[in-house]
C-alpha cells in the first residue's frame, strides 16, 4: 500500500507551485509593461498624425477616411492602455 505524502511534502510541493505562479505573475505584468509602453509609442504617433490630418480631413472628401481611421486607432490603444494599467495596478500606472 502507498504511503501517503507528509505534511512536509504537502508544503514543499505547494511552495514550488506558489514559487511557480510568483514567476508567471511577474512575467505577466513585464509583458504588460512592454505592450502598455508599445502602445504609448504608437499614441504618440498617431495623435501627432491626427493633427496634421485634422485640417485635411475638413476640407477633402478623401481625407476624412484616413482621420477616421486614426481616430478608431487612437481608441483602440486608450483602450489597451487602460487595460493594462488596471492589470498592473495603480502603483504601476503611466498615462498617456
Amino acid at each position: 500500500m502507498e504511503r501517503a505524502p507528509s505534511p512536509d511534502q504537502h508544503m514543499a510541493a505547494a511552495r514550488r507551485r506558489l514559487g511557480h505562479l510568483a514567476a508567471l505573475d511577474s512575467s505577466t505584468d513585464e509583458a504588460e509593461r512592454k505592450i502598455r509602453d508599445a502602445a504609448m509609442k504608437r499614441l504618440a504617433v498617431v495623435d501627432e498624425d491626427l493633427a496634421k490630418a485634422r485640417p485635411r480631413a475638413i476640407l477633402h472628401d478623401g481625407a476624412g477616411d484616413a482621420y477616421l481611421a486614426l481616430t478608431s486607432e487612437r481608441a483602440r490603444l486608450l483602450n489597451v492602455i487602460d487595460r493594462a494599467n488596471t492589470l498592473l495596478g495603480s502603483a504601476d500606472e503611466a498615462s498617456p
